[in-house]
């Protein structure tokens, strides 16, 4: 596979975008199926939020990664503790494992950040009260200052 320089605009072939979500899929890792097909995971990220394409397949494969990860979990605990079977991902990390499906069910559920409630995304009309308001307050400070 030829990849661009580092710093040079990556083109996204059908063979990349295969390689990166089948790794993807296996491990459930985004920097490691950067890694794998010789991108900056920046890159991956960046495909991520601006194709929508492309953010499906994503999304599809980091389920599947999970499930991996999931399965790779209980066959660790199943083993008791001894390294499972090798998937042809590596040596199973429980430790790094059990982040990934915490913060897969997080979030799931809405809540990306420990101990913080979900996050909200306004409406535009919520933001521009919200603004003018603001602006409000300013001026009364600002007419507030002038008068003394």
């Amino acid at each position: 596979m030829v990849l661009p320089e580092r710093g040079r605009r990556l083109r996204w072939t059908a063979a990349l975008t295969g390689a990166f979500m089948d790794h993807l899929s296996r491990t459930g890792n985004i920097s490691a199926a950067a890694r794998r097909i010789g991108i900056d995971p920046a890159q991956a990220y960046y495909r991520q939020r601006t194709n929508a394409a492309f953010r499906a397949a994503w999304r599809a494969a980091l389920d599947a990664g999970y499930l991996t990860i999931e399965t790779q979990a209980m066959a660790y605990v199943l083993s008791g503790g001894e390294a499972a079977a090798d998937t042809g991902t590596g040596r199973f990390d429980w430790e790094h494992g059990l982040r990934l499906l915490v913060w897969h069910d997080q979030r799931r559920a809405g809540r990306e950040q420990r101990g913080k409630p979900p996050r909200q995304v306004t409406t535009r009309e919520e933001s521009d009260a919200l603004i003018l308001r603001r602006l409000a307050v300013l001026a009364k400070r600002k007419q507030g200052e002038t008068a003394a």
